[in-house]
């Protein structure tokens, strides 16, 4: 059950660092593609970016690192009560 836990955090974490970097490459070809992505991250990006808007001096998106860093938290705090099963 742990090594589950851990492919679906995997496979979500690249797609949150996917979804990271879309601002930065032109991806309207790849439409089809990138639509699923958006339409998985963004219950988790979406309020974050309310508390943390993008930088507009650089224009650096914080959202997905914060994600990340939260995700992972979550993760470890599952693994914990999962192992004591």
């Amino acid at each position: 059950m742990i090594i589950l836990v851990n492919v679906l955090f995997s496979v979500y974490y690249l797609l949150i660092i996917i979804r990271g970097f879309l601002p930065y490459i032109g991806f309207t070809r790849f439409k089809w593609l990138v639509e699923p992505v958006i339409l998985l991250t963004d219950p988790v990006i979406k309020p974050l970016r309310m508390g943390i808007p993008p930088d507009k001096l650089n224009g650096v998106d914080f959202a997905p690192f914060v994600a990340i860093v939260l995700l992972w938290l979550l993760q470890r705090w599952i693994i914990s009560l999962l192992g004591g099963l």
